[in-house]
Protein backbone atom coordinates (compact mmCIF):
# COMPACT_ATOMS: atom_id res chain seq x y z
CA UNK A 1 0.00 0.00 0.00
CA UNK A 2 1.79 3.47 -0.88
CA UNK A 3 1.32 6.82 0.96
CA UNK A 4 -1.05 8.52 -0.84
CA UNK A 5 -3.22 5.40 0.41
CA UNK A 6 -2.27 5.48 3.38
CA UNK A 7 -2.98 9.27 4.05
CA UNK A 8 -6.86 8.08 3.06
CA UNK A 9 -7.18 5.61 5.25
CA UNK A 10 -5.88 7.88 7.87
CA UNK A 11 -8.66 10.45 6.79
CA UNK A 12 -11.20 7.89 7.59
CA UNK A 13 -10.13 7.13 11.06
CA UNK A 14 -9.23 10.64 12.19
CA UNK A 15 -11.52 11.99 14.99
CA UNK A 16 -12.44 15.75 14.66
CA UNK A 17 -10.27 18.04 15.39
CA UNK A 18 -12.51 20.09 18.06
CA UNK A 19 -12.43 17.30 20.64
CA UNK A 20 -8.31 16.96 20.24
CA UNK A 21 -5.61 18.68 21.66
CA UNK A 22 -4.47 21.62 19.81
CA UNK A 23 -0.69 21.38 21.53
CA UNK A 24 2.40 22.84 20.45
CA UNK A 25 4.09 20.29 22.41
CA UNK A 26 6.80 18.31 20.52
CA UNK A 27 6.61 14.88 19.40
CA UNK A 28 9.16 13.18 17.67
CA UNK A 29 8.04 10.19 15.72
CA UNK A 30 10.46 7.50 15.32
CA UNK A 31 9.27 4.43 12.90
CA UNK A 32 11.25 3.10 9.77
CA UNK A 33 7.65 2.43 8.43
CA UNK A 34 6.43 4.36 5.48
CA UNK A 35 2.72 3.00 6.46
CA UNK A 36 2.11 3.74 9.89
CA UNK A 37 4.59 7.16 9.75
CA UNK A 38 1.71 8.75 7.12
CA UNK A 39 -1.00 7.00 9.50
CA UNK A 40 0.59 9.09 12.51
CA UNK A 41 1.19 12.40 10.60
CA UNK A 42 -2.20 12.36 9.66
CA UNK A 43 -3.84 11.60 12.67
CA UNK A 44 -1.69 14.02 14.99
CA UNK A 45 -2.59 16.33 12.49
CA UNK A 46 -5.71 16.57 12.67
CA UNK A 47 -6.38 15.55 16.27
CA UNK A 48 -4.09 19.50 16.83
CA UNK A 49 -0.83 18.38 17.09
CA UNK A 50 1.89 20.50 14.73
CA UNK A 51 5.02 20.63 16.75
CA UNK A 52 5.74 16.83 15.30
CA UNK A 53 8.67 15.75 14.12
CA UNK A 54 9.51 12.25 12.38
CA UNK A 55 12.58 9.99 11.75
CA UNK A 56 13.22 6.64 10.80
CA UNK A 57 16.50 6.75 12.41
CA UNK A 58 16.82 5.91 16.57
CA UNK A 59 20.46 7.54 15.98
CA UNK A 60 19.58 10.78 14.57
CA UNK A 61 16.18 10.50 16.60
CA UNK A 62 18.95 11.00 19.79
CA UNK A 63 21.05 13.08 17.96
CA UNK A 64 17.51 15.26 18.02
CA UNK A 65 16.19 15.83 20.95
CA UNK A 66 19.46 16.43 22.38
CA UNK A 67 19.27 19.50 20.49
CA UNK A 68 15.89 20.36 20.83
CA UNK A 69 14.08 17.88 23.33
CA UNK A 70 10.43 16.31 22.84
CA UNK A 71 7.92 15.47 25.46
CA UNK A 72 6.65 12.63 23.57
CA UNK A 73 8.02 9.88 21.99
CA UNK A 74 6.30 7.81 19.32
CA UNK A 75 8.33 4.72 18.04
CA UNK A 76 8.39 1.79 16.95
CA UNK A 77 9.92 -1.65 18.50
CA UNK A 78 11.76 -3.05 15.87
CA UNK A 79 14.08 -0.62 14.08
CA UNK A 80 17.00 -1.66 12.37
CA UNK A 81 19.98 0.59 13.65
CA UNK A 82 18.46 0.32 17.26
CA UNK A 83 14.78 -1.43 18.60
CA UNK A 84 12.49 0.65 20.95
CA UNK A 85 13.42 -0.73 23.96
CA UNK A 86 17.25 0.23 23.59
CA UNK A 87 15.94 3.65 22.23
CA UNK A 88 14.00 4.35 25.58
CA UNK A 89 16.72 3.28 27.87
CA UNK A 90 18.55 5.72 26.22
CA UNK A 91 16.58 8.80 25.91
CA UNK A 92 15.58 7.69 29.59
CA UNK A 93 18.98 8.11 30.48
CA UNK A 94 19.22 11.63 28.90
CA UNK A 95 16.14 12.84 30.61
CA UNK A 96 18.15 11.72 33.74
CA UNK A 97 21.02 13.79 32.76
CA UNK A 98 19.33 16.86 31.17
CA UNK A 99 16.88 17.20 34.36
CA UNK A 100 13.75 16.39 31.64
CA UNK A 101 10.50 14.06 31.28
CA UNK A 102 10.15 12.32 27.74
CA UNK A 103 6.97 10.52 27.52
CA UNK A 104 7.69 7.28 25.77
CA UNK A 105 5.35 5.47 23.94
CA UNK A 106 6.32 2.08 22.04
CA UNK A 107 4.61 0.62 19.24
CA UNK A 108 4.67 -2.44 18.29
CA UNK A 109 2.61 -6.06 16.74
CA UNK A 110 2.96 -7.91 20.15
CA UNK A 111 0.22 -8.07 22.48
CA UNK A 112 1.60 -10.61 25.71
CA UNK A 113 2.64 -10.09 28.62
CA UNK A 114 5.93 -10.25 28.54
CA UNK A 115 6.90 -7.92 25.90
CA UNK A 116 4.47 -5.53 28.45
CA UNK A 117 6.77 -6.14 31.53
CA UNK A 118 9.83 -5.66 28.86
CA UNK A 119 8.89 -2.59 27.78
CA UNK A 120 8.15 -0.96 30.99
CA UNK A 121 11.34 -2.46 33.01
CA UNK A 122 13.45 -0.20 30.75
CA UNK A 123 11.33 2.67 31.09
CA UNK A 124 8.68 3.06 28.78
CA UNK A 125 5.55 5.10 29.62
CA UNK A 126 3.16 3.30 27.43
CA UNK A 127 2.85 0.36 24.91
CA UNK A 128 0.56 0.15 22.34
CA UNK A 129 -0.63 -2.76 19.66
CA UNK A 130 -0.20 -1.62 16.15
CA UNK A 131 -3.91 -3.40 15.11
CA UNK A 132 -4.94 -0.59 17.87
CA UNK A 133 -3.04 2.26 16.23
CA UNK A 134 -6.38 3.82 14.36
CA UNK A 135 -8.79 3.80 17.72
CA UNK A 136 -5.99 4.45 20.72
CA UNK A 137 -3.01 6.13 19.49
CA UNK A 138 -5.21 10.18 19.69
CA UNK A 139 -6.71 9.68 23.23
CA UNK A 140 -3.25 7.90 24.53
CA UNK A 141 -1.39 11.07 23.23
CA UNK A 142 -3.45 13.49 24.65
CA UNK A 143 -3.46 11.83 28.10
CA UNK A 144 0.54 11.94 27.27
CA UNK A 145 0.68 15.45 26.57
CA UNK A 146 -1.20 16.33 29.88
CA UNK A 147 1.37 13.95 31.72
CA UNK A 148 4.49 14.74 30.11
CA UNK A 149 3.58 18.91 30.49
CA UNK A 150 2.27 17.89 34.17
CA UNK A 151 5.62 16.37 35.23
CA UNK A 152 8.38 18.96 33.24
CA UNK A 153 5.92 21.61 35.11
CA UNK A 154 6.93 19.73 38.06
CA UNK A 155 10.52 19.74 37.27
CA UNK A 156 10.82 23.14 36.77
CA UNK A 157 8.85 23.89 40.05
CA UNK A 158 11.45 21.95 42.11
CA UNK A 159 14.58 23.07 39.66
CA UNK A 160 12.82 27.19 41.07
CA UNK A 161 12.67 26.03 44.16
CA UNK A 162 16.35 24.45 44.79
CA UNK A 163 17.62 28.32 43.74
CA UNK A 164 15.31 29.40 45.84
CA UNK A 165 16.85 27.95 48.73
CA UNK A 166 20.32 28.63 47.45
CA UNK A 167 19.72 32.32 47.26
CA UNK A 168 18.48 32.28 50.54
CA UNK A 169 21.97 31.28 52.12
CA UNK A 170 20.81 29.38 54.90
CA UNK A 171 24.01 28.05 55.21
CA UNK A 172 23.92 26.83 58.73
CA UNK A 173 21.68 24.09 57.92
CA UNK A 174 21.47 23.81 54.09
CA UNK A 175 24.55 23.07 51.73
CA UNK A 176 24.09 26.24 48.79
CA UNK A 177 25.33 24.07 46.61
CA UNK A 178 22.88 21.17 46.37
CA UNK A 179 19.83 22.04 48.66
CA UNK A 180 20.61 19.51 50.85
CA UNK A 181 21.60 19.91 54.58
CA UNK A 182 24.60 20.30 55.96
CA UNK A 183 26.39 18.81 58.95
CA UNK A 184 24.84 20.68 61.31
CA UNK A 185 21.42 19.71 59.82
CA UNK A 186 22.86 16.38 59.73
CA UNK A 187 23.46 15.50 63.13
CA UNK A 188 19.85 17.48 63.98
CA UNK A 189 18.29 14.77 61.58
CA UNK A 190 20.15 11.94 63.20
CA UNK A 191 19.65 12.98 66.54
CA UNK A 192 15.51 12.60 66.27
CA UNK A 193 15.62 9.38 64.47
CA UNK A 194 17.66 7.82 67.26
CA UNK A 195 15.31 9.56 69.41
CA UNK A 196 12.27 7.61 67.47
CA UNK A 197 14.22 4.40 67.58
CA UNK A 198 14.52 5.03 71.06
CA UNK A 199 11.05 6.22 71.70
CA UNK A 200 9.23 3.52 69.61
CA UNK A 201 11.07 1.16 68.95
CA UNK A 202 13.03 -0.06 65.16
CA UNK A 203 16.50 0.77 64.37
CA UNK A 204 18.39 4.43 63.47
CA UNK A 205 20.06 3.76 60.01
CA UNK A 206 22.89 6.11 58.44
CA UNK A 207 24.08 5.50 54.98
CA UNK A 208 27.17 7.07 53.76
CA UNK A 209 27.65 7.19 50.25
CA UNK A 210 31.84 8.86 50.00
CA UNK A 211 32.93 10.28 46.73
CA UNK A 212 36.61 8.98 47.10
CA UNK A 213 37.80 10.52 44.13
CA UNK A 214 36.93 13.93 44.31
CA UNK A 215 40.83 15.38 45.38
CA UNK A 216 41.50 14.11 41.70
CA UNK A 217 38.44 15.76 40.43
CA UNK A 218 38.93 18.91 42.08
CA UNK A 219 42.79 19.31 40.48
CA UNK A 220 41.11 18.37 37.03
CA UNK A 221 37.95 20.33 36.69
CA UNK A 222 37.00 24.20 37.54
CA UNK A 223 34.53 24.86 40.49
CA UNK A 224 31.16 25.18 38.35
CA UNK A 225 31.78 21.84 36.85
CA UNK A 226 31.81 20.04 40.65
CA UNK A 227 29.07 22.15 41.62
CA UNK A 228 27.05 20.60 38.94
CA UNK A 229 28.55 17.05 39.67
CA UNK A 230 28.02 17.21 43.24
CA UNK A 231 24.14 18.62 41.86
CA UNK A 232 23.66 15.57 39.60
CA UNK A 233 24.93 13.06 42.54
CA UNK A 234 22.83 14.42 44.91
CA UNK A 235 19.31 14.37 42.90
CA UNK A 236 20.33 10.43 42.09
CA UNK A 237 20.57 9.44 45.37
CA UNK A 238 17.28 10.98 45.83
CA UNK A 239 15.68 9.39 43.26
CA UNK A 240 16.98 6.06 45.04
CA UNK A 241 15.75 6.53 48.37
CA UNK A 242 12.23 6.21 50.00
CA UNK A 243 10.56 9.13 50.55
CA UNK A 244 10.72 9.74 53.93
CA UNK A 245 14.31 9.22 53.90
CA UNK A 246 16.37 12.25 54.63
CA UNK A 247 19.24 13.03 52.28
CA UNK A 248 21.77 15.41 53.23
CA UNK A 249 25.63 16.56 52.37
CA UNK A 250 27.45 16.60 55.94
CA UNK A 251 30.93 17.03 54.09
CA UNK A 252 31.93 18.13 50.45
CA UNK A 253 32.53 14.63 49.48
CA UNK A 254 30.06 12.87 51.54
CA UNK A 255 26.08 12.44 51.38
CA UNK A 256 23.98 11.07 54.01
CA UNK A 257 20.75 9.26 54.28
CA UNK A 258 19.31 9.06 57.43
CA UNK A 259 16.24 6.60 57.82
CA UNK A 260 14.37 4.47 60.53
CA UNK A 261 14.03 0.97 59.82
CA UNK A 262 11.65 -2.21 61.47
CA UNK A 263 15.13 -3.42 62.85
CA UNK A 264 18.73 -4.26 62.44
CA UNK A 265 17.98 -6.91 60.07
CA UNK A 266 16.86 -4.17 57.47
CA UNK A 267 20.29 -2.29 58.05
CA UNK A 268 21.85 -4.40 55.91
CA UNK A 269 23.68 -3.65 52.37
CA UNK A 270 20.88 -5.85 50.36
CA UNK A 271 18.54 -3.15 51.94
CA UNK A 272 20.72 -0.45 49.81
CA UNK A 273 22.52 -2.30 47.36
CA UNK A 274 20.69 -0.47 44.72
CA UNK A 275 22.53 3.30 45.24
CA UNK A 276 25.53 1.59 45.40
CA UNK A 277 25.10 -0.28 42.16
CA UNK A 278 23.85 2.82 40.41
CA UNK A 279 26.41 5.16 41.27
CA UNK A 280 29.60 3.03 41.64
CA UNK A 281 31.75 3.59 38.83
CA UNK A 282 29.74 5.89 37.25
CA UNK A 283 29.59 9.05 35.45
CA UNK A 284 27.68 11.94 35.49
CA UNK A 285 27.03 14.75 32.71
CA UNK A 286 28.38 17.88 33.36
CA UNK A 287 28.95 21.17 30.90
CA UNK A 288 32.92 19.71 30.74
CA UNK A 289 31.80 16.27 29.81
CA UNK A 290 31.03 12.82 31.84
CA UNK A 291 32.64 13.11 35.48
CA UNK A 292 33.02 9.75 37.14
CA UNK A 293 33.12 8.89 40.17
CA UNK A 294 34.85 6.02 42.53
CA UNK A 295 32.31 5.76 45.45
CA UNK A 296 32.29 4.17 49.12
CA UNK A 297 28.83 3.12 50.83
CA UNK A 298 28.95 2.30 54.79
CA UNK A 299 25.53 1.56 56.29
CA UNK A 300 25.90 2.02 60.22
CA UNK A 301 22.84 1.54 62.25
CA UNK A 302 21.39 1.56 66.25
CA UNK A 303 18.64 0.30 67.99
CA UNK A 304 18.00 -1.03 71.22
CA UNK A 305 19.92 -3.75 71.15
CA UNK A 306 23.28 -1.94 70.46
CA UNK A 307 22.38 0.71 72.60
CA UNK A 308 21.38 4.50 71.38
CA UNK A 309 24.56 6.62 70.85
CA UNK A 310 24.48 10.58 71.11
CA UNK A 311 24.75 12.10 66.85
CA UNK A 312 28.44 12.64 66.90
CA UNK A 313 29.38 9.45 68.18
CA UNK A 314 27.16 7.50 65.80
CA UNK A 315 28.14 10.19 62.64
CA UNK A 316 31.84 9.11 63.91
CA UNK A 317 31.60 5.24 63.77
CA UNK A 318 29.80 5.89 60.07
CA UNK A 319 32.76 7.76 59.01
CA UNK A 320 35.01 5.21 60.10
CA UNK A 321 32.72 2.27 57.85
CA UNK A 322 32.72 4.61 55.09
CA UNK A 323 36.94 4.60 55.41
CA UNK A 324 36.95 0.89 55.33
CA UNK A 325 34.66 1.02 52.12
CA UNK A 326 36.99 3.04 50.51
CA UNK A 327 40.23 1.01 51.30
CA UNK A 328 37.75 -2.27 50.49
CA UNK A 329 35.73 -1.19 47.76
CA UNK A 330 32.67 -3.03 49.40
CA UNK A 331 29.85 -1.86 51.31
CA UNK A 332 30.41 -1.69 55.01
CA UNK A 333 27.83 -2.85 57.28
CA UNK A 334 27.70 -2.43 61.09
CA UNK A 335 25.53 -2.02 64.14
CA UNK A 336 27.09 -0.11 66.68
CA UNK A 337 29.72 -0.76 69.10
CA UNK A 338 30.96 2.04 70.90
CA UNK A 339 34.78 2.61 70.72
CA UNK A 340 34.48 0.74 67.47
CA UNK A 341 37.36 2.78 65.21
CA UNK A 342 38.18 2.29 61.49
CA UNK A 343 41.36 0.23 62.06
CA UNK A 344 38.71 -2.40 64.24
CA UNK A 345 36.15 -2.90 61.99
Amino acid sequence: MNVGLADKVADSIAQPAHVMSDSDIPILVVDDAKFSSAIIAKVLRNGGFTNVRFTNNPLEALRSIEKRPAQIIIADWLMPAMDGLELARRVKKLDEETNHFTYVMLMTARDDFEALNQAFDVGVDDFMNKAHLRTQLLPRVVAADRIAIRLNQLIKSNRDLKRQVSDLQTTDLVDPVTGLGNLKFTLDRVDATLRESESRGGAACVLLVGINNLDVIENQYDQSSIDELMSGISAKIRQLVRPLDVVTRPEANIFAVTTLQPSLENCTSQSFRRIFDSLYMHSFKTAEGYIPVVVGVSISAASSATGHPRAKAFMDFAYAGLDKSFETGIITVRAFEPGLTAEAL
